[in-house]
């Protein structure tokens, strides 16, 4: 009895986490792709950058840095807007995407 206890919790526990997890290129293509594209070139409303090749570390540090208005370039306005709309669990998700590229 124990033992199938133990095993239904851990299904259990699997399965919430399964529920919460974000999809991070499904976000990429609501959010980042119309102005970074592919992520290997960028239109001039994304100003020029091309996110290909960026370490996760990178995308998750500049993205918080917009959401908090401590980091910007060229379409600060526009990242604001953006990276403050995503909860930090999505701001992870999307840099392990653009990451992964």
């Amino acid at each position: 009895m124990k033992r199938l206890l133990a095993i239904m919790t851990v299904v259990f526990c699997f399965g919430v986490t399964a529920a919460f997890a974000v999809d991070g290129g499904a976000l990429y293509k609501q959010r980042c792709a119309k102005c970074h594209k592919d992520g290997t070139e960028s239109s001039k409303a994304g100003g020029g950058v091309v996110l290909k090749g960026q370490s996760s570390g990178e995308i998750s540090m500049k993205m918080n840095g917009y959401a908090d208005g401590s980091y910007g370039g060229m379409k600060k306005k526009t990242m604001i807007r953006i990276a403050s709309q995503l909860e930090a669990q999505e701001i992870k998700a999307v840099a392990e995407y653009i990451g992964s590229m």
